[in-house]
């Protein structure tokens, strides 16, 4: 009898704690805000002249991702969505939103994007990236014109019942939603580093990306409406060379940028392209070097002293004084690197509950070995 209300008792508090782990569980989620109005691009884009691209269909003001136990949500909200002029069967037609992540796991990575002509940094080289189109066609983009999971590996998941897209126009969002069991690394989602970025979506245009025109169209970003003779040159230049970053919005969430990035910060990355090199915008930046440099200079002077002293007997005597002195100043060169540790910290609400669990556990059994 003691046996079996041991048993009992342990197995109740066992579910209990289970039910109880799985309740914090399912509130893991990471949220990311954005700037509005910052929706262009290296900050001199314009939208399409068409009345289809109503503003702010392409400014992103903020993500968030939830793991609710059975799935990842990944949510990112617009100012206007535009409704969905085209009957895209996703909800939506105008953007194209490219979701790129790197997870703690390491392994194959890759650096690159798909059509947005920009590359991310080695530090957020992307382990899974999500492309949320408009849904036509059976075949995942850009190929096709369906929603895609790709891997790094080169493994690609097309929208389906484990992962599906939709919009979600009283909030001016586009949803997606994956299996837990598709994606890795969930359990450390907080650490993941995500950049997400806008795109005008083209059926029609290069890997189903929107181009760049110097002046722009009806059909055609304007990648000069906002820019100075320098960069309007600069852009001009880029389009001809084909390495104009194709993107309007873009939005970071990781340990580095916990509160998102601001508009100088966007405008400054995608405007690192170098036409005249052939190298792509990179994202994000680069953070700068402190360099400090002294001269080094060493100086001789040399004094020289003669004196002549001419006696009566004709003989002449010659002394020559020579001195040196000599300043050395010492160069030091001083580079400062700044390593980033990233420390996970303990979960103490679950260890608390774990033990209050094992306590009670333990009282259960000697009271009942007691009796």
């Amino acid at each position: 009898m003691r046996k079996t209300l041991v048993l009992l008792v342990s197995a109740f508090i066992i579910i209990a704690a289970a039910s109880w782990m799985t309740s914090v569980h399912a509130q893991t989620s990471i949220t990311a805000s954005d700037p509005t109005g910052d929706d262009r691009g290296p900050g001199y884009y314009g939208y399409p002249t068409n009345e289809v691209f109503q503003p702010g269909v392409f400014d992103m003001t903020g993500f968030e991702v939830q793991d609710t136990g059975d799935k990842v949500v990944f949510k990112v909200y617009f100012s206007n969505l535009g409704g969905n002029p085209w009957s895209g069967p996703n909800g939506f037609c105008l953007q194209y939103v490219h979701i790129y992540v790197h997870t703690t796991m390491g392994g194959t990575a890759r650096m690159d994007t798909m059509g947005l002509n920009f590359a991310l940094r080695s530090d957020y080289a992307w382990h899974f990236a999500l492309l949320l189109a408009p849904g036509w066609e059976e075949s995942p983009t850009p190929v096709g014109q369906r929603a895609a999971l790709y891997f790094a590996d080169g493994t690609v998941v097309v929208q389906d019942g484990n992962f599906t897209v939709y919009a979600d126009p009283d909030n001016n969002a586009i949803v997606a939603e994956v299996a837990r069991s598709l994606l890795p690394d969930v359990d450390n989602l907080a650490s993941w580093r995500i950049v997400v970025a806008v795109a005008s979506y083209d059926g029609f245009g290069p890997m189903r990306v929107r181009p760049v025109g110097p002046t722009g169209g009806e059909w055609v970003l304007n990648g000069t409406q906002y820019a100075t003779p320098e960069q309007l040159q600069k852009v001009a230049k880029a389009i001809a060379a084909g390495i104009e970053p194709r993107v309007l919005d873009i939005a970071i969430y990781s340990d580095q940028y916990p509160d998102g990035i601001t508009a100088e910060d966007q405008y400054a990355w995608l405007d690192s392209y170098s036409p005249d090199l052939g190298a792509l915008a990179i994202v994000p930046g680069f953070p700068p070097v402190t360099v400090t440099e002294t001269v080094v200079e060493t100086q001789t002077v040399t004094h020289t002293t003669t004196q002549t002293v001419t006696q009566t007997t004709t003989q002449t005597t010659t002394q020559t004084t020579t001195e040196t002195v000599t300043h050395t100043t010492t160069q030091v060169r001083t580079e400062t690197t700044t390593e980033t540790t990233t420390v996970k910290a303990t979960n103490w609400a679950a260890a608390g509950g774990l033990a209050v669990l094992g306590l009670i556990i333990g009282l259960a059994i000697g009271f009942a070995m007691k009796r």
